[in-house]
């Protein structure tokens, strides 16, 4: 008997807590602004970025939000060729390197102040490559860590700022082929990893249930 009425005592004080889970699906829609880091004279280009989301509300200053992403990513490379290159990003093309990800991201979503959409965001994704127009071939997964602000109006509406950085060499198999085996010591061969820089400025809705 006092096993039971311990258990229910335990119940009790846990409905409170379980009674604040909202779960609510949700879309988000945006703009890229991209490059990679440390590559010769090359500029950012725009591309859009898309998810479909649910958004689990765990407590007022606290959600957890599982991300099935799009984005299309890339950077405006050098005009030109150096003679002896073998840096499979430097291109002779005048064209933008775009390239288009799938993945999943969490994002974690804290809120300064409870009952006020002003929130952070921080959270890894995990990204694949499902097309590219590159010459050369791009790394066919990334792993990211992005970070950001927002703000949700208490319709559901929110607007948010995030800036994602890849952490894995865009140049697949670069080290293997170029780096080991030519043996560049100089400005563009001193093994400094090109990676994703993503600015993105999206807005989102989250549907009510």
């Amino acid at each position: 008997m006092k096993n039971l009425f311990l258990a229910i005592a335990c119940v009790a004080i846990s409905l409170p807590t379980f009674s604040q889970v909202k779960v609510r699906p949700g879309l988000r829609l945006g703009l890229n602004a991209s490059n990679i880091t440390n590559h010769y004279n090359s500029e950012r280009v725009f591309g859009l970025n898309g998810a479909v989301f649910v958004n689990i509300h765990l407590a007022n200053f606290y959600e957890l939000q599982p991300e099935l992403t799009y984005s299309n990513q890339g950077f405006n490379g050098v005009q030109h060729r150096y003679v002896g290159s073998f840096d499979p990003l430097i291109t002779s093309s005048d064209s933008d390197v775009n390239t288009h990800y799938l993945g999943l991201g969490i994002a974690n979503k804290f809120y300064v102040v409870p009952n006020l959409g002003l929130h952070f965001i921080v959270g890894p994704s995990l990204e694949f490559n499902i097309s590219d127009n590159s010459y050369y071939d791009i790394t066919p997964v990334d792993l990211s860590l992005f970070g950001g602000i927002g703000y949700e109006f208490p319709m559901g509406l929110g607007i948010e700022a995030r800036y994602k950085q890849g952490i894995v060499d865009v140049r697949d198999g670069y080290y293997d082929i170029y780096y080991d085996d030519y043996n560049y010591d100089d400005e563009y061969y001193n093994g400094k990893n090109k990676l994703n820089s993503v600015f993105q400025f999206n807005v989102y809705y989250k549907f009510g249930m």
